[in-house]
């Protein structure tokens, strides 16, 4: 889906790339930072570059569209000041040197853009095979500590985020009828249809309140946790909304291991108990959760190779799924 930059194809990539750097450069006169670096690491919802400044320090810029809605940026940045409040430690807004905590810059052409600037989490980022069974449940343990921190959360009148459940599904659902072609076949989709519907329904018969809803980081899987001493800590919450807890454990999850899952659910209930239908419903989110997803990637030609060769994989879950086959901890074959 449409991230507010054009990357389709390389050039548009390069000619993006290029248009955020000027920005990044532009917004970097309104900050106090001695910056002896500029590194670019990804596009996707936003620009992302690292600085680097003297004393060791490092920050991250963010650049993003100028359709991204004001108040959304500045209502994370709220969530993130409140959950540092609290003790956790997550990315901290770098104000401008108007004290301001969102910079209007330029790329040049009249395009204009939005910056971000947070200060730099240190950790790596290990590969799904080199994580060890505590540091997943220590990953289990900081989302729950996140949900506990969302509990007394009030927010600001302005406070604008983004809702994950049914509505938002469906959207996304529509989407990927639209543009599944490319790595998706028709006769397939019957089975995504039965799957879409389950959800459906199953979304619909639930009922939020405190202890199972509230503000969710929404995309915590391995690319945005880094670990630090075999402590895990959270980045990029630029999908940040309200949404049920166990959606957000199914964003983590999906990239693990039967197994590795079975730890991530150990650690998180080492600070929340789970209600008695929590796995079913989990399996509900989870399938949700990989609608989403390739709805978000199917209009990339980029991406297109690698949706293809994941299909035997997620079509297997969601026959599993539709047939009630319990697929969470068990291993799938396909």
């Amino acid at each position: 889906m449409n991230s507010g930059f054009r990357i389709e194809t390389d050039a548009d990539r390069r000619q993006t790339l290029k248009e955020a750097k000027r920005a990044a450069l532009h917004a970097l006169r309104r900050y106090d930072i001695d910056w002896t670096g500029l590194r670019f690491i990804q596009v996707s919802e936003h620009v992302t570059f690292r600085i680097e400044a003297n004393e060791g320090q490092s920050y991250l810029l963010r650049i993003h569209p100028d359709n991204k809605p004001r108040q959304e940026i500045a209502s994370e940045l709220e969530w993130l000041t409140a959950l540092s409040t609290k003790g956790l430690v997550v990315p901290e807004t770098v104000v401008n040197d108007d004290g301001e905590t969102i910079t209007d810059c330029e790329a040049g052409g009249g395009q204009r853009y939005f910056a971000t600037v947070l200060t730099w989490i240190e950790g790596e980022r290990p590969e799904r095979g080199a994580l060890t069974e505590e540091g997943i449940r220590h990953w289990g343990v900081l989302m729950a500590n996140l949900h506990e921190a969302s509990a007394d959360f009030s927010p600001s009148a302005h406070f604008a985020r983004p809702t994950w459940g049914l509505e938002s599904f469906r959207r996304d659902w529509a989407h990927l009828r639209r543009h599944h072609q490319p790595f998706i076949s028709d006769e397939a989709m019957e089975l995504y249809a039965l799957a879409a519907d389950k959800v459906e329904r199953a979304l619909a018969a639930l009922s939020p309140h405190e202890r199972n809803h509230g503000m969710i980081h929404a995309d915590l899987h391995m690319g945005n946790v880094v670990f630090r001493d075999g402590i895990p800590y959270p980045i990029d919450f630029g999908r940040c909304g309200y949404g049920y807890h166990l959606y957000d454990m199914a964003q983590s999850i999906m990239g693990l291991t039967p197994e590795q899952r079975a730890w991530f659910m150990e650690g998180y209930e080492r600070v929340r108990q789970l209600e008695g239908a929590a796995i079913s419903q989990l399996e509900c989110f989870f399938i949700m959760a990989i609608i989403e997803a390739y709805s978000f990637h199917a209009e990339n030609p980029l991406e297109t190779e690698g949706l293809i060769e994941e299909q035997p994989y997620a079509q297997a879950l969601l026959r599993a799924y539709v047939n009630g086959a319990p697929f969470l901890f068990e291993t799938i074959a396909y």
